[in-house]
């Protein structure tokens, strides 16, 4: 197998969590020291500009450099820093980790990565092709409805946003702001896939698939790892939704989105019945 990188683009709430640790595990990976990478979404600015990581301090710096010296593991936001003021940093550390023995196959799978643009793509590609690695791009998508409100419910959590018990009202006031529109707009994130992967290099899924033997199986084919029949099963970073919705509410969301809708039904026209929030804006659903 051809040394290769996995770009996670996310999306955020939609599986990449579960994405990583399947592929993490697998014989022949090495993920590196990091979850998530975060490295280049906060050149993007705005909601994402709290992604950049503060300078360490002198101390901080010698603290790592003392820790890497004896073969210990660099601490994380250090090397988060460092890779985020390096591209060719970035570049080098996964070089790194597929030049030692029996490792094929690495990857940064960072649920904000969805809001990057091609120029970026291509950065990143064209940089691992220069090394001799391959670069395929994976990208998960989930009922945009049911995908703000878990993304509501974590800012809340990490005390982002005011605790509610109910979801309506803050709902209304989160779905269409920038936190939540630079996460949804699939679309977007599909089309400049399409214009820097090549179809076979990138595989997209639905998040209400992607735990299926089908969806397993997709996935586990495209990385080219042993499928885990037994990995749906296993929920990995799951968050409650809170209390139920209106319909009107439902109804608000989707229509604002209805170009996410129409761009994923191209794709997968098995939103029509996998999305609950489809019928409000695909007009044959």
């Amino acid at each position: 197998m051809t040394p290769t990188f996995y770009l996670g683009l996310g999306g955020q709430k939609c599986g990449s969590t579960w994405i990583q640790a399947y592929l993490a595990r697998q014989s022949g990976s090495d993920f590196g020291r990091l979850g998530e990478y975060q490295v280049w979404e906060h050149t993007l600015g705005g909601v994402f500009a709290r992604y950049k990581v503060a300078p360490p301090s002198t101390v901080e710096r010698l603290r790592a450099k003392a820790k890497t010296s004896v073969g210990a593991s660099e601490p994380a936001q250090h090397l988060r820093w460092r890779l985020q003021s390096d591209p060719e940093a970035y570049l080098d550390y996964f070089a790194g980790l597929l030049d030692r023995q029996g490792i094929v196959r690495t990857g940064d799978i960072s649920p904000s990565y969805a809001a990057l643009p091609p120029e970026t793509l291509a950065r990143i590609k064209q940089g691992f092709e220069q090394r001799g690695i391959a670069v395929k791009v994976l990208f998960s998508m989930r009922d945009p409805v049911d995908r703000i409100r878990s993304h509501m419910r974590m800012e809340m959590a990490k005390d982002r946003l005011p605790s509610s018990e109910d979801n309506t009202e803050p709902l209304r006031a989160f779905y269409a702001g920038a936190e939540a529109e630079a996460r949804t707009r699939y679309d977007r994130t599909m089309t400049a896939i399409a214009q820097v992967f090549a179809p076979q290099d990138s595989h997209l899924c639905l998040f209400e698939e992607l735990f299926t033997p089908k969806g397993i199986a997709a996935l586990a084919q495209f990385a080219e790892v042993p499928v885990d029949a037994d990995a749906g099963g296993q929920a990995v970073n799951a968050r409650a939704k809170g209390s139920g919705l209106s319909e009107d509410i439902v109804a608000e969301i989707a229509t604002h989105y209805r170009p996410v809708y129409e761009a994923v039904a191209l794709r997968f026209p098995q939103i029509a019945s996998l999305w609950a929030s489809a019928k409000y804006a695909l007009t044959s659903a």
